[in-house]
């Protein structure tokens, strides 16, 4: 039987003289009983002190905090998500020097220096296990030919998983998606779930939104849609944050799933077995959203009431972006007239036709926006 174990967000970032060899002590029966511990490494490991331009924070740790990866017994660093840019090329660069140089296999990078695909074949067992590794789009995926994160491109995925579910006996893909804190998966991401397994992915791991979400079983295939935080020690986050799940696939003919429950960086920066009480309320919790998840509906639902939960707060982002813009809004007549409709309208209908949509990327593009 193969094991392979799952896990969310690493982001290893505290202080080197803070780094001891007690990090996982609590879970070592976990992560020493699998084949390979796949996880994504949510952060470059680089000594640059020059992050890119963009919104919101740049994390970084320093590449002696492989260490934590080592303890965590990691073999695969999925690095096909939002941060792993913010330190420009010299952070990825780094980054996969110094996991592979320890022994830990990175995927989910276009473009690499070494020439490398940036899927990853591995052999468990005897059987070969493909991995691939994709997020969406953000300010870690750059143009076409420069080294970057993996971005998901439901054309590009039918001939990439088309082209490795010949060459191996199992297939994983690993998608870094969805919306931050909400625990559900919008109802287009459970179709992309469903699509990769159709085209072939033996199981879909979900993680980025920071909290743990539900899953299902779809032609025999486990999709899981988050498995939260594994290591991320931030401060002044909910108690969500410091909730997880491992997510071991055991696959023997079939492939069965066992969820794990565990606690994260809640006090210190140790990551241990939830209690048993605990853990059984967050496996009922994990049954409940997957039961939303299997009902379109329902899920529906819960989007739509997401969704008018965050107002206009998004299209501000977009219109209004500085302080001197937000001060702006508080006088009445220049409020009203930042609400127009047709100016909500034009905003809609550029980001819904995927033509307009392009045009509007390249032209910021072209204009040094970015």
């Amino acid at each position: 039987m193969i094991k392979l174990l799952f896990s969310g967000d690493f982001a290893p970032i505290i202080q080197s003289e803070n780094i001891g060899d007690q990090h996982f002590t609590g879970i070592t029966d976990i992560i020493s009983s699998a084949d390979l511990h796949i996880t994504n490494l949510e952060c470059p490991l680089t000594s640059s002190k020059k992050p890119i331009d963009k919104t919101g924070p740049s994390i970084k740790s320093d590449p002696v905090a492989v260490t934590l990866l080592q303890q965590a017994k990691v073999n695969i660093g999925c690095l096909a998500n939002n941060h792993i840019f913010d330190y420009g090329e010299q952070g990825i660069k780094e980054t996969i020097k110094v996991c592979e140089s320890n022994n830990i296999d990175t995927l989910g990078i276009v473009a690499r220096e070494d020439k490398r695909d940036h899927w990853l074949i591995k052999e468990v067992r005897g059987k070969k296990v493909g991995f691939l590794n994709y997020c969406e789009h953000e300010f870690s995926v750059r143009g076409k030919g420069l080294m970057g994160a993996c971005g998901y491109d439901p054309i590009e995925a039918f001939y990439e998983v088309g082209h490795l579910k010949h060459m191996v006996d199992y297939l994983i893909v690993i998608y870094h998606g969805g919306n931050e804190y909400y625990p559900l998966p919008r109802p287009d991401l459970k179709k992309d779930f469903h699509y990769l397994a159709d085209l072939g992915a033996d199981a879909v791991i979900g993680h980025h939104t920071h909290v743990f979400s539900g899953y299902e079983i779809y032609n025999l295939k486990p999709l899981i849609y988050s498995l939260g935080n594994f290591f991320f020690p931030y401060d002044g986050e909910p108690e969500s944050w410091h909730e997880g799940i491992l997510c071991q696939l055991k696959i023997e003919n079939t492939i069965e799933i066992e969820f794990m429950p565990v606690l994260q960086c809640k006090k210190g920066f140790e990551v241990i077995k939830m209690s048993k009480d605990k853990g059984d309320s967050l496996m009922n919790t994990i049954e409940i959203l997957s039961n939303l998840i299997r009902n379109e509906e329902e899920l529906q639902k819960k989007w739509d009431n997401y969704v008018s939960t965050i107002g206009d707060g998004l299209s501000n982002q977009i219109l209004f972006t500085t302080r001197f813009d937000k001060a702006l809004l508080k006088v009445p007549i220049l409020k009203n007239y930042s609400n127009n409709k047709n100016r909500w309208k034009a905003i809609l209908n550029i980001l819904r036709c995927r033509s307009l949509e392009q045009l509007l990327i390249d032209n910021l593009k072209s204009n040094q926006c970015l």
